[in-house]
């Protein structure tokens, strides 16, 4: 009797059992979970605006509200990411630069860096570069810095929006960020 070497349909099972450890870990961070992280720092995840018919537009921030805004279109995880870190520079940052510019050239693909010499400049530049690297974080580093940065996690007290005046129109992103 000859004995056969084990194919790809016996080492299956012993391949899923090594990586369900991974995979649970990859799975815990659910577009809810992030809401829910969102949320216990102060601030709103809505699902819809208006400016969500802007073509190309996945999701912004409103500064005035501390509302996170992600249309429902693209990677919704990555979109709240992304919108969330701007709503980290406005609050706790307040325009302060968080990552160098050698850590953000690092960060970018060069598909990013090409469409953001395109689209942005300056500050601009580096608030969108900042926010596409941050929003590829691993989400529990990336809640730790907001953490550190905005103060602890149980949110501040409740503060009546300031009236919108044209200098907090919200911050968008005008084109679909690409993955790394």
């Amino acid at each position: 009797m000859t004995r056969r070497k084990p194919g790809p349909h016996t080492l299956w099972p012993l391949a899923m059992a090594l990586l369900a450890p991974w995979a649970a870990q990859a799975n815990s961070w659910t577009y809810q979970r992030l809401v829910e992280a969102f949320e216990q720092r102060g601030f709103s995840v809505i699902g819809s605006h208006p400016r969500c018919a802007e073509r190309g537009l996945y999701g912004l921030y409103l500064r005035e509200s501390r509302r996170i805004v992600v249309c429902p279109r693209g990677n919704l995880a990555d979109t709240l990411l992304h919108e969330g870190w701007h709503g980290v520079q406005s609050r706790c940052l307040r325009g302060a630069p968080f990552l160098g510019e050698e850590d953000l050239r690092r960060g970018l693909s060069r598909r990013d860096q090409r469409d953001l010499a395109r689209l942005y400049d300056g500050a601009r530049w580096q608030r969108e570069a900042e926010a596409r690297v941050m929003a590829r974080r691993d989400p529990a580093a990336y809640f730790r810095h907001v953490d550190e940065l905005c103060g602890s996690a149980t949110p501040s007290p409740a503060v009546p929006p300031a009236p919108a005046s044209p200098e907090s129109a919200p911050q968008g992103q005008a084109v679909k960020r690409t993955g790394s």
